[in-house]
């Protein structure tokens, strides 16, 4: 590992860092209250936080919940704007670390990946398996975590930073993140906020530890991951039952347990990523066109009470447009965006 992350305080509270982690933080968000409160003292706000990450007497400020539905019901905490431009800073010198320690077919969180990567890998597989063994030949085991970041022990997500990471300062306030949410007297704290950008990358290392076993001790060829959910591909039905026994006993030993874990046919399409995947086509999941016919009514009345501009709708339904154009997905695109029309009330 050597003694190069042993002294990343210095990066992260370089001053050129914390400029470019405000200007992230604040992208898309100028007009928010929060963020035009810190730029009115920008320089004393950074320097301030440049500070007490130094001298490790950095603190979280007291968060703001809400919920939200994507695609199920979510409860959010939202940390104070001067702590989100300390979590991007921290995470702009960590995360090429953690990066390196990630096996080549986890897709969250790392630049160049992301759903659509991870759904051409997935398929590329099916192909490829479906050619030697049959479309009724091969079998797929999906798998996702119950509650994943509200199950995480503050105890493992405080041992997964450790694993590259050895700079004591910078571990301080990792640590200070990760407790954050902690009740006073807690002895076994458990769950991190969705929120965090910190949490985001906090739960892709808990999901490595997974990777790693599946690979090293289970030798799983046909593996991949995008945070919690999980397709591992075989031949071999019985096999796979094996593999889903051992997968409980290895997440209940992390405090985890699944939410799903179904064994089916190829022949019947891998959910994974928003997608139902064959090896020669994709279909939409039916839950995502569903949320699309939720949001497009929500923008709607936003748009007509004067709440959002044609710019934040544009966004939004480009954003859908991506999304579905990496299936075969003409018809009900082209159907769902027909019908929606924006005025001014």
């Amino acid at each position: 590992m050597g003694n190069k992350n042993k002294h990343l305080i210095e990066q992260i509270c370089d001053w050129d860092n914390l400029v470019a982690a405000h200007k992230r933080a604040r992208s898309g968000k100028r007009n928010r209250l929060d963020v035009v409160a810190f730029e009115q003292d920008e320089w004393a706000n950074l320097g301030a936080l440049q500070m007490e990450l130094l001298h490790g007497s950095y603190q979280m400020g007291r968060y703001r919940a809400f919920v939200v539905y994507e695609p199920m019901l979510r409860n959010i905490l939202a940390a104070p704007y001067r702590d989100r431009v300390a979590q991007q800073a921290i995470t702009a010198v960590t995360n090429p670390i953690w990066n390196k320690s990630m096996i080549a077919d986890t897709y969250a969180c790392r630049d160049g990946m992301g759903t659509h990567a991870g759904a051409d890998r997935l398929q590329y597989w099916l192909r490829q398996q479906a050619a030697r063994h049959g479309m009724r030949g091969v079998w797929s085991l999906k798998m996702d975590v119950r509650k994943y970041f509200a199950s995480i022990p503050h105890e493992l997500a405080k041992r997964v930073v450790r694993r590259r990471i050895r700079c004591e300062a910078t571990l301080h306030a990792l640590d200070h993140i990760i407790g954050s949410t902690a009740n006073e007297g807690e002895i076994n704290p458990v769950g991190i906020p969705v929120g965090n950008l910190t949490s985001q990358w906090i739960g892709n290392l808990v999901g490595n530890e997974i990777d790693q076993w599946a690979k090293r001790t289970l030798r799983l060829k046909h593996y991949i991951r995008y945070m919690d959910d999980m397709v591992v591909l075989h031949h071999d039905k019985d096999y796979l039952l094996e593999i889903r026994r051992q997968f409980h006993g290895y997440l209940a030993a992390l405090g985890l347990e699944f939410s799903m874990a179904e064994i089916l046919p190829i022949v019947r399409g891998v959910n994974f990523l928003g997608y139902r995947i064959w090896p020669h086509h994709r279909l939409l999941r039916r839950r995502s066109v569903v949320k699309m016919r939720r949001d497009l009514k929500v923008l709607q009345q936003r748009f007509e009470h004067g709440d959002i501009t044609l710019t934040d709708v544009h966004a939004r339904i480009m954003s859908w447009v991506a999304h579905s154009g990496h299936a075969d997905s003409y018809g009900i695109s082209r159907s769902l965006l027909g019908q929606a029309t924006f005025v001014r009330g």
